[in-house]
């Protein structure tokens, strides 16, 4: 298939690589064609600690895809994160000409680029620089200005940073992988694309992607996308304070929080045990399931304590009435929901793909949600599907470019 007809997202996490491939369907859908899933050992908190590692596993997952999908894959949209991601909003201004006062698509992209113009270390890069919002003639709160008489146009922007080695690294991998880096997009913006609602992003709303290195923060306000950010901590930390607890490998431990693993000990019944051979141990034992609830309760309080500080360190308390939406492995965990619900005093909903025609019940799950993600958002880019978002992307279709070119040709010719 030509790369206009199917895009492939590529989902680098610390515990697992996942590609998907997908192409539009009708009423702006994707269908998935092909998934593939490979274990990563190469990252660390969502940095490239060991690029062959890394890129073995990314090789892996693209083959598996491959076979499933009966494509091969050469570009892929690629997923990036990590402690070093950064953002801030910018806003940029142009003036309309009196000779056309009339805002078209040069002037918003040239607000755009203005909003760009901002004072950075030599050592990062913009990953991003998404419109929220537009402001005409100091009107504010416009989602889509052109073809609107004005003699100002005005855009609030949100502006993604990142260290610039450590996503040269991510691309490297790739690289080496035999792949082409169609673009970088940070993965809490492809997440939200996948499981956050045009009316939870309205009214107001957060995401906390959990992932295996870093959990990914992502605040939305009045229908646009206002912060972002990485917070230190993920599933491994889980899987680590089972190992220490229960005295049992890494591997041992990711299978045992899997399957018996809850968040709650008010959720786990007296009755329930499991069985575990501990380290030095000649024999397994039976132990009861509430033991692994107190260990892992406390780190995921811990979790939604620094979602909850950061939604307020940049002032959102009041500013999400829509509640938590989560997504991610982490976000399987028995119980979790619960304890967000809790500790951050709002609704909590657990978020799954969405738009999703072919194959949805194979990713039907949080863990796709990146994946899912970097499919529909390049999707986007790429022309192939409108659906306006709103964190105000300006991707529009070719027939609503021709239909306001015809409208302003009829203006233009009319008496």
């Amino acid at each position: 298939m030509s790369k206009s007809e199917i895009i492939v997202g590529l989902d680098i996490g610390t515990t697992k690589v996942c590609t998907i491939v997908g192409e539009l369907a009708e009423g702006d859908r994707i269908d998935v064609l092909g998934v593939g899933l490979a274990p990563s050992i190469g990252l660390r908190k969502g940095i490239v600690v060991d690029i062959e590692s890394t890129a073995r596993a990314i090789e892996q997952s693209v083959r598996q895809a491959e076979r499933m999908g009966g494509v091969h894959i050469g570009c892929v949209y690629v997923g990036v994160t990590g402690e070093h991601i950064a953002s801030l909003n910018s806003r940029g201004v142009v003036a309309i000409s009196e000779a056309e006062p009339e805002i078209t698509d040069q002037h918003v992209r040239r607000a755009t680029e203005a909003a760009r113009v901002i004072v950075l270390p030599p050592d990062r890069q913009i990953l991003h620089n998404v419109p929220r919002t537009f402001i005409v003639d100091g009107q504010e709160g416009v989602r889509h200005p052109v073809g609107m008489a004005a003699q100002r146009l005005e855009v609030e922007t949100h502006v993604v940073t990142g260290a610039a080695t450590l996503v040269e690294n991510v691309v490297r991998c790739v690289r080496q992988a035999g792949l082409t880096v169609e673009e970088i997009v940070l993965e809490p913006l492809a997440s939200g694309l996948a499981v956050v609602t045009e009316a939870e992003k309205a009214i107001g709303c957060a995401l906390a992607d959990i992932g295996g290195g870093t959990t990914d923060v992502a605040i939305y306000s009045g229908g646009g996308l206002y912060h972002t950010a990485a917070l230190p901590i993920g599933g491994n930390h889980v899987t680590y304070d089972l190992c220490v607890g229960l005295r049992v490998p890494p591997q041992k431990g990711e299978e045992i929080k899997k399957e018996h693993g809850a968040a709650l000990t008010d959720w786990v019944l007296d009755d329930e045990f499991f069985s575990v051979q501990r380290l030095g141990d000649p024999e397994p034992r039976e132990l009861p399931r509430r033991l692994l609830a107190e260990i892992i309760q406390p780190r995921i309080e811990q979790l939604f304590t620094l979602v909850r500080e950061e939604i307020g360190r940049v002032g959102m308390e009041d500013s999400v009435p829509a509640g938590l939406i989560l997504s991610g492995g982490g976000a399987q965990l028995y119980g979790t929901g619960e304890v967000a619900q809790r500790v951050l005093q709002m609704p909590v909903r657990v978020g799954r793909p969405r738009n999703v025609g072919a194959l949805a019940e194979m990713v039907n799950s949080s863990i796709y949600a990146t994946a899912v993600g970097l499919v529909q958002y390049g999707a986007a880019k790429q022309g192939v599907v409108y659906r306006p978002e709103s964190n105000g992307n300006l991707v529009s279709s070719l027939l609503e470019r021709m239909s306001r070119w015809l409208l302003r040709l009829a203006r233009r010719q009319s008496p």
